[in-house]
């Protein structure tokens, strides 16, 4: 198994058709009205499975750690079997994932969304979070 891809979007869905569906993504950074403040996102992902991991469970884990690698909100626990033929070397299956997150922040600064694979690192995505400042008073 191999993560192929991983960004921020407004909101996504993976209907039966396995493709993703995607509104307003790609970005990296937040800009919360005040903070503390709460915000919902969807982080989506993309796994590719080479013919030894078909039929097999995976299980990844979605973390959404600050500044001082302290969880935000409980991890997420991806639980997925690729399914298919018999696959030739070489050929793979993909498969993409959605998950929402709708965490408190409590200050400014980066935050990183990090996906675990049995006890491994995939990769981590930076999310900037910023408090959106008042306008200047036009004179």
């Amino acid at each position: 198994m191999e993560l192929s891809f991983a960004f921020f979007a407004d909101s996504a869905v993976v209907p039966p058709d396995g493709k993703v569906y995607v509104l307003g993504g790609g970005f990296s950074t937040l800009q919360l009205a005040q903070l503390p403040g709460r915000a919902g996102f969807s982080v989506v992902a993309g796994f590719r499975f080479g013919p030894a991991d078909l039929g097999q469970t995976q299980q990844v884990e979605v973390r959404l750690v600050d500044a001082d690698n302290k969880l935000v909100v409980p991890a997420a626990n991806l639980q997925f079997q690729a399914q298919g033929t018999q696959l030739e070397p070489g050929q793979e299956v993909s498969l993409s994932t959605v998950t929402f997150l709708s965490p408190m922040f409590g200050e400014p600064g980066t935050y990183i969304v990090e996906f675990w694979y049995e006890q491994v690192r995939l990769t981590g995505i930076n999310l900037h979070v910023i408090e959106r400042q008042p306008p200047e008073p036009v004179p």
